[in-house]
């Protein structure tokens, strides 16, 4: 199995300084200016990478400190749903079923867990190149049959979960395929109560033609014979009224209205009486036509009534579809995360790999400092005896991702770095020349 050891500082490009630079480095930036050190210990934080099936490497922390939790849902019997309006002829409980069914609800909701699992964005702190630092390494509590477990059940997750979304695709499709069977029925039954209409309308339009046809023979008939017997009188009228207009040109009567009121009362009875022979004829007419209006309403009522249902079949549609695509993000949601456990990791090329990563922890007073992988900024050498040397606190800055582990060691270590005074006083010598306000002796970090 391929073992990296990562680095503690590196440079702005990611690449390892020197091991004494790295100490040194390390030291002053936990020292800082006035700092004392009661102990301080490099030690070796344990990573297992195992290449997934599907690209990327699962990241397992041996100490066991680290673990995954996924929410996830119980999700309804959508089989047993569809079972049971599949079972069910009448259209009007299908119905009522689909409406009464919570279909964006759950059963309830549970948790994936994953012992030694993490899901922690790593960002570049695998990319660090190894270093043989002095460490301290971590009590390893993975064991392989431990790795083969997890993997597993990751995979049998991952598994069920897009099972889970098939379902609802699956159920989506016989949602989509009740309601068209029904939709199609009731489009059926509009067609035919079209073409019912349609026949009894043409029929009463046929009628209602042969109607008019008749009463306009027979009022032609009578008009012209009603007509003939009633204007004959007409010129009789007319004589007495010239008559009474030379009596009144003569002087011997003073108006004609008494004569000619009787034209105006004998016109308006041949008015009425026409009338009368036209209404007569109008009444089958009315009659049919009455008819005919009562048919087109009573066609455009029902054909509303089946639009109208089959717009609230196409509103339950897309209310449904609608909640089972919630449910489906949702669980999508969950099997990304659990696609995304694999992390890519450029320095490895073996299937399998223990990956060390180094922290330097130190007690300064009464508490403990914890420095994560740092890179070094660098410096350049100081002039007029240090006078204008930086502060070394600014010296280098967290690599991203390290500081992950920072708040999660909580072992007791004995310091291991007083071995390495020579190699850590090299450094901070080279440090001071870059011009770094660093102390010359590593005793004088630490308490006396």
């Amino acid at each position: 199995m391929e073992s990296i050891n990562l680095s503690l500082v590196v440079d702005e490009n990611l690449n390892p300084l020197p091991v004494y630079k790295q100490l040194a480095i390390s030291i002053a930036k936990i020292g800082g200016k006035n700092n004392k050190i009661s102990f301080a210990s490099l030690v070796g934080w344990p990573l297992l990478a195992i290449k997934s099936e599907v690209g990327g490497y699962y990241i397992f922390d041996e100490t066991g400190k680290f673990s995954t939790s996924i929410n996830s849902f119980i999700l309804q019997d959508y089989n047993k749903i569809i079972s049971i309006i599949q079972q069910t002829s009448d259209e009007l409980q299908i119905f009522e079923i689909l409406n009464s069914v919570r279909w964006d609800e759950t059963r309830g909701s549970s948790i994936l867990h994953f012992d030694f699992i993490m899901d922690q964005d790593f960002k570049n702190l695998l990319k660090l190149g190894s270093s043989q630092l002095p460490l301290q390494v971590l009590e390893r509590k993975l064991k392989d049959i431990d790795v083969q477990f997890i993997v597993s059940d990751i995979q049998g997750a991952a598994n069920k979960i897009a099972s889970e979304i098939d379902l609802i695709e699956k159920t989506k499709e016989k949602i989509s395929e009740i309601i068209a069977i029904i939709k199609g029925k009731k489009v059926e039954k509009r067609r035919q109560i079209e073409s019912e209409y349609d026949a009894k309308i043409m029929a009463k339009n046929e009628e209602l033609k042969k109607i008019v046809k008749d009463e306009k023979t027979k009022i032609e008939e009578e008009i012209k014979q009603y007509s003939s017997q009633l204007y004959s009188k007409l010129p009789d009228i007319e004589v007495l009224i010239a008559k009474a207009e030379l009596d009144k040109e003569a002087g011997f009567i003073d108006s004609t209205s008494s004569v000619s009121s009787i034209k105006v009362k004998y016109l308006n009875e041949i008015s009425e009486k026409l009338n009368e022979i036209k209404e007569k004829h109008k009444v089958e007419i009315r009659r049919l036509r009455g008819e005919l209006n009562e048919l087109n309403s009573m066609k455009q009522k029902d054909i509303n009534k089946i639009n109208e249902e089959i717009k609230k079949l196409d509103e339950l549609q897309q209310s449904i579809i609608s909640k089972l695509n919630n449910v489906e993000s949702s669980e999508k949601a969950i099997l990304d995360k659990l696609q995304k456990l694999p992390k890519f990791i450029s320095i490895l090329a073996e299937d399998k790999a223990e990956i060390i990563v180094p922290l330097l922890v130190a007690q300064i007073d009464s508490r403990k400092v914890v420095l994560p992988p740092q890179i070094y900024k660098g410096g350049k050498k100081g002039f007029f005896g240090g006078i204008f040397k930086k502060d070394p606190s600014e010296i280098s800055e967290n690599v991203e991702g390290g500081e992950i582990f920072v708040n999660s060691l909580d072992i007791t270590v004995q310091d291991n770095l007083r071995s390495y005074k020579d190699l850590i006083e090299k450094g901070l010598q080279e440090l001071s020349e870059e011009g770094w306000n660093v102390r010359r002796s590593l005793d004088e970090y630490y308490m006396r």
